[in-house]
């Protein structure tokens, strides 16, 4: 089945001002869309809303995924279903290795149910699968030795958070919106089916 994820007269604001007026948009997987706009017109507050920022309030429209209604949903529950937010700049976390942060995502991710201190998935089966996603990114392996965002430079960003997305989901993303991306489009739906370049390997 074709991932969709339609947005119908959608309206959105935070704290009473409306920014967002009667947002239409369709994307199917294997589909990119570049959003773009002046400062200010709702290229943000459209994927915060998506993700169920809690702060942005909705207040006309509908949203789903597959025929499913998202707008009902909390933000983890929209990732489980295969949406996903990734940021340029993400917070930097030092003295925490990007090996130790996904196993520990990829584990409650795939296991919602663990609590904290109990086992983590299998450090054999996390390392395999985690060097064949850097392989298809063709990343550096020392990226998985490093603190996480710590020092990186902007271009360094982008392959750690692409990683991050297959290694943590139960499923390969049916949407991901990458904000402010390092690539020719300011901000990029990326979509996952075949990969034609490095900046979608993840999804193989």
């Amino acid at each position: 089945m074709t991932d969709i994820l339609k947005i119908e007269n959608l309206h959105a604001g935070v704290e009473g001002k409306p920014i967002l007026r009667g947002v239409n948009l369709v994307i199917k997987r294997g589909e990119t869309h570049a959003l773009m706009g002046p400062n200010g017109s709702g290229k943000s507050t459209l994927g915060l809303v998506i993700m169920g920022h809690p702060k942005y309030q909705v207040t006309a429209g509908s949203m789903t995924l597959n025929g499913e209604d998202v707008l009902e949903k909390a933000a983890d529950a929209r990732a489980r279903l295969g949406l996903f937010y990734a940021f340029q700049r993400p917070v930097a976390i030092p003295g925490v290795k990007m090996a130790d942060f996904l196993r520990h995502a990829a584990t409650n991710v795939r296991h919602p149910e663990r609590k904290e201190g109990e086992e983590l998935m299998p450090m054999r089966e996390f390392r395999k699968e985690l060097k064949g996603k850097m392989e298809q990114l063709r990343m550096d392996p020392e990226f998985a030795r490093r603190y996480v965002n710590d020092g990186f430079s902007g271009g360094e960003m982008t392959g750690p958070r692409s990683c991050s997305l297959p290694c943590c989901s139960r499923k390969s993303p049916s949407l991901t919106r990458l904000t402010a991306a390092s690539t020719p489009t300011p901000c990029d739906w990326q979509a996952s089916r075949s990969p034609k370049s490095v900046a979608r390997r993840w999804v193989c």
